[in-house]
């Protein structure tokens, strides 16, 4: 009896040493016990998860050795990818290759970015469903594509992106490449649940940290990521959300509130005018999806700040007066209807965008922002169905609270 105990409490101990970035403790096993119980609110969001997780079983393992740029000479384990918006030159066909912003040359090498991002999608849904539906089988995948991708000498990625959005004829890398490790931030919290599991091994678990900790180091150190850190769009926004994510998954607090800080002084305030919009983003061919992509990351910062118990970030504000909520409501027109958007836009605003309203709802205690939010039509991801647990726990704990 008092072995059984014992291990008990070890497990506990054990439990309670995993970071966690954008799922908090408190929300987590409430989620799970919801589910177990079968309670009406979880019914839809875990039809779609399950399913979205039987889809991931059949899909990778992925790696960045799989297929090659030809003609460039790198390692074998270096991430590479091409500027999506650069084009041969037809009066210079062998020579640089010319901007066209908006229009993406679909001829691009892009297979590095196709697994990264097929890759952190199959781990965020697979380690979600093993947590939350208990399920071992969807676990033992979900390390199965860590393992290829972070950890197996002969297929692992180097940590950094120093090859990516290259330009041929300009350059083999630019500072943009940050924009492509978004997906990262999903596979964290991927992993958050699936270390809650016993489908994913100690050493591996090791392994992973220690490259998101080189990861880090390439965010934080090298010239391309500070150059971006410092470029006062989007990406600036983007670098904060990674940093913050990767800090909060090595449990590293100097740089996570190094992050937390950088846009509460630096990123917030410089982007953001009186009437919420974003100058930056708004110059660009893809106007309306850029301005909710920087939103996305000003979300992103702000939820892993408040699960991270790190003073509050929603309520950040500019000089002018602007707050976070300033930036939503001078979108949500756009967001419900991109018609009203009267400045260019040449593509669709991306649906799981949308998680922006949940987090904002949940963080400011705005239910307009949640109505809104399941208002909109989105697709049956497994990023979203996880983002209606959380909103149903939210609204489940609010109606508990009330009575």
């Amino acid at each position: 009896m008092k072995t059984a105990v014992a291990l008990l409490l070890v497990g506990a101990s054990l439990q309670a040493d995993i970071p966690m970035t954008l799922v908090s403790e408190d929300e987590a096993e409430p989620m799970h016990s919801a589910i177990v119980r079968k309670e009406a609110w979880t019914q839809d969001p875990v039809r779609r998860l399950r399913g979205e997780a039987d889809k991931r079983m059949k899909e990778g393992p992925w790696s960045v050795t799989s297929e090659r740029p030809k003609g460039i000479e790198l390692d074998v384990h270096d991430y590479y990818s091409e500027a999506p918006y650069y084009w041969p030159n037809p009066d210079n066909p062998g020579g640089p290759f010319i901007l066209k912003d908006g229009q993406i040359n679909a001829a691009r090498f892009t297979a590095n970015r196709t697994a990264l991002t097929a890759m952190c999608d199959a781990v965020f849904t697979l380690g979600s469903a093993a947590f939350l539906l208990d399920n071992p089988l969807y676990g033992k995948r979900a390390a199965s594509v860590i393992h290829a991708w972070f950890i197996n000498p002969k297929t692992r990625m180097n940590p950094g992106l120093d090859y990516a959005q290259a330009i041929p004829g300009w350059n083999n890398g630019r500072g943009t490449s940050i924009l492509e490790g978004r997906a990262l931030i999903r596979a964290i919290q991927g992993m958050e649940f699936l270390a809650q599991t016993s489908a994913w091994d100690a050493k591996d678990q090791t392994a992973v940290r220690a490259w998101f900790e080189d990861y880090l180091r390439w965010l934080t150190q090298s010239k391309l990521a500070i150059d971006e850190k410092k470029s006062g769009n989007s990406h600036t926004s983007w670098w904060a959300a990674q940093v913050a994510a990767a800090a909060s998954f090595v449990e590293d607090g100097k740089l996570q509130q190094t992050a937390f800080n950088y846009y509460r002084d630096r990123i917030f305030p410089h982007q953001i005018r009186p009437n919420g919009s974003a100058p930056r983003e708004e110059v660009r061919a893809r106007s309306l999806a850029l301005s909710a992509s920087n939103l996305e990351a000003f979300t992103t910062v702000c939820r892993i700040a408040q699960v991270r118990g790190a003073p509050d970030l929603w309520n950040a504000h500019s000089k002018n007066g602007a707050t976070i909520s300033t930036v939503i409501d001078y979108l949500a027109p756009a967001l419900q209807d991109p018609k009203k958007w009267n400045k260019e836009q040449a593509v669709e605003v991306p649906n799981d965008s949308l998680s922006i309203l949940a987090f904002a709802g949940m963080g400011l205690k705005n239910p307009d922002y949640i109505a809104l939010f399941r208002k909109l039509e989105r697709p049956d991801s497994a990023w979203l169905s996880l983002v209606d647990l959380m909103v149903g726990r939210f609204e489940a704990a609010a109606h508990q609270t009330r009575h």
